[in-house]
């Protein structure tokens, strides 16, 4: 043990310097309470970067990419999903089973955070304006929400048909899209064809041409009400049919899925559509998207809003 002190080499046993008289024992514990202590510190460091590694793993969807999967008819084709989703319709353009327009579903069933919706068009899928393109994995495109909110939006190409899925996990996502099979290609075909030559026989054909003349939002109180947009065309258009899509925002941040709503344009030239609770929150922009009655784009327009309830013209 050499002396603190004055440096000289004594014994290990020794109590004090044989060369100064330093007490020695007192500062070997001193010593070592002060090494105990800095290995508790830098444990106590390593155990705070250990956890916040695995939040940004588990937050970056890696963990999550364990998710058990098993295979889910859909009458035309069968995907692997997770065990214990259910997936609903909550948009069809036309009627679900006619996919030649648009499909959407929603997990309300397991993992309905890691995998919240799932669509199906002959458009290709809506990208919110927030979702800005990441990476390409395996044949699938993967968009990320740049807002913070977590939510990715893959999507790919299969036989001229877009299927994309939303939601905080883009490893199963992937999985889930590459496992997509079609089972009846000819019936997916037949009801894509009848389904598009049905909604031309049945109603006015949808207008070339068509502007956003002004209209109103009005927001409710509470969180359960819901956001109802007028939107005027005009009296030319009166009985014609679009598809009106509205994607709400609040700080930049999306609030809703953009569903593609059809509707008739009323006698007053006015199209009416009843939107979500825009997810609990009071919009302050509004983006609306008119489209005919084939998904093809006829006119957009931006609106900024008050975040608060009541009726707000543009």
């Amino acid at each position: 043990m050499n002396c603190p002190k004055c440096g000289n080499e004594n014994e290990n046993e020794a109590k004090f310097c044989k060369h100064c008289g330093t007490p020695l024992n007192s500062v070997s514990k001193a010593t070592t309470k002060t090494t105990d202590k800095n290995k508790m510190i830098i444990i106590a460091l390593i155990a705070v970067v250990a956890i916040l590694a695995v939040g940004v793993l588990f937050v970056g969807g890696l963990f999550n990419s364990n998710i058990p999967l098993e295979t889910m008819d859909f009458e035309i084709f069968e995907m692997d999903v997770p065990v214990g989703a259910r997936f609903e319709e909550f948009t069809s353009i036309p009627a679900y089973g006619n996919i030649g327009g648009l499909v959407y579903l929603q997990n309300k069933g397991a993992y309905s955070e890691e995998i919240s919706t799932f669509g199906i068009s002959k458009m290709g899928p809506s990208i919110p304006s927030a979702m800005k393109y990441e990476r390409e994995e395996d044949g699938v495109v993967i968009f990320k929400d740049e807002t913070g909110t977590g939510l990715y939006l893959a999507a790919k190409n299969i036989d001229d048909y877009s299927f994309n899925i939303m939601g905080r996990d883009p490893n199963t996502m992937v999985k889930m899209l590459n496992s997509i099979k079609i089972t009846d290609k000819t019936k997916l075909a037949s009801q894509s064809s009848s389904s598009s030559s049905s909604t031309t026989q049945s109603s006015p054909s949808s207008p070339s041409s068509i502007s956003i003349l002004g209209g109103s939002f009005s927001t409710g109180s509470a969180e359960s009400d819901k956001t109802y947009a007028r939107i005027n065309v005009g009296t030319a258009h009166a009985g014609e049919n679009v598809i009106v899509q509205i994607w709400y925002s609040r700080d930049g941040n999306t609030l809703n899925h953009g569903n593609m709503v059809p509707a008739s344009v009323h006698s007053d030239g006015y199209l009416e559509i009843a939107s979500a609770d825009a997810y609990h929150y009071y919009p302050d922009h509004a983006t609306i998207n008119i489209y005919d009655t084939n998904s093809h784009l006829l006119t957009s327009k931006s609106v900024n809003l008050s975040p608060s309830s009541g009726t707000q013209t543009f």
